[in-house]
Order: C-alpha cells, then structure tokens, then sequence
C-alpha cells in the first residue's frame, strides 16, 4: 500500500533531529546544506515548520523543470530529483509553494523517502514526522496540514520587513 510523509508542525519543537537525520543518511555528515529538511522558525511565536517536500497533487516543481530531471518513481509513488539531468537552475525551488525543494551546488534536493524508509521519521520523538498508509484519515490530516502550512508560510513571507 501506498504511503506518505505527513508532517505536523504543531507537534516540532525545532529541534532539529530530523534536518540530522537526514543529512547523516544522505551524506554521513551532518549539516543543513545536505539535508532535504529544513525549518522555517517562528521563534517568538514558537512556531518550527519542517520545510519538506510534501509530493504536492500540482506537482508544479515538475512542470517547471526545463531539462525533466525531476521524475516520477513508479516503486515509491513520488517525485524524484535526478542529478544526472539537473543544472541546479532553480525553476523548481522557485515555483514550490511548500519551499520543499532546495538548490545547492549543483542539483535540486528533494526528499527521496530514504528509499521508504525515511530517517526523519524515525528520530522525531515528538511525532511531528510521520510515514503513513494513505486511508482517508492520512489524506484529510495531510491536506489540513498542508493548508496550515501555506498559511504560515504566507503570514511569514508578509511578515519579513523589506
């Protein structure tokens, strides 16, 4: 059965674990720039927003990509990032409405799922990371969270003096 990381932000307390987690899975070093994980930090209103790519239905990071380095995974039911084909232009972490989808270097990092098994989720002690089978629970959480999200994204967005 198909599965989907859901990502409750009311539950992270920014510890960051999870940015750790998979930097150390991906690279065997431990550092933001590595990791497909990051937090947008509202800490006054302690607010911790893991930023992941959330697999969205518009997919808009794929649409945007001018050389298709970003893929569909028949096996893991998601989109991956290529490297081989990326030119790290940046049209996809431009277009993400999630800002789950970083350029570094030279490619796009975009979170595989470990391969299934996504080490973020293991280390998350709060729960704010979940892998789940999609039911139509996983879907409503995943679609109210996802709109949360948006909001808080937005709220910060305006919120930043220019």
């Amino acid at each position: 059965m198909k599965k989907i990381l859901l990502v409750d932000f009311d539950r992270c307390t920014g510890c960051e674990a999870c940015v750790d987690a998979c930097s150390g899975h991906r690279t065997g070093s431990y550092s933001e720039k590595a990791s497909c994980i990051r937090l947008l930090e509202d800490k006054p209103r302690t607010v911790f927003i893991p930023l992941v790519c959330e697999q969205c239905r518009e997919h808009p990071c794929v649409d945007a990509c001018p050389v298709e380095a970003i893929q569909y995974d028949s096996g893991l039911s998601i989109f991956l990032v290529h490297d081989d084909l990326c030119t790290a232009c940046g049209s996809c972490e431009e277009v993400c409405p999630y800002q789950g989808i970083f350029v570094i270097e030279e490619t796009a990092l975009k979170c595989d799922l470990c391969g299934g098994e996504p080490a973020c989720v293991n280390i998350c002690y709060p729960r704010a990371l979940q892998f789940v089978e999609v039911n139509v629970a996983s879907v409503i959480a995943d679609l109210m969270t996802k709109t949360k999200k948006l909001r808080e994204i937005r709220s910060e967005i305006h919120d930043q003096p220019t």
